[in-house]
């Protein structure tokens, strides 16, 4: 993957949008990122001794299942998009 040669990634990503080239941080990079940084967040919720078993297909917690309601929030009816 290219080093960004623009002076910031927003740039790139602009860039990238501007001119048809893949950006050096795309989505493909950035959603798998979030999800291990937002994983760290949902063990620490789990609590101390607890290992979280991810199913990232379903984005669900199989073995501790109160932190799924972390995950996907209820909207209120009405509400839903």
């Amino acid at each position: 993957m290219p080093r960004v040669q623009a002076k910031t990634h927003q740039r790139d990503f602009l860039n990238a949008c501007k001119e048809g080239y893949q950006a050096c941080s795309d989505f493909s990079y950035g959603g798998p990122l979030s999800e291990m940084v937002l994983l760290g967040c949902l063990a620490i919720r789990a609590g101390v001794g607890n290992k979280i078993q991810w199913d990232s297909a379903n984005m669900k917690c199989t073995n501790v299942p109160e932190v799924n309601a972390l995950v996907q929030r209820e909207y209120r009816q009405g509400w839903t998009y």
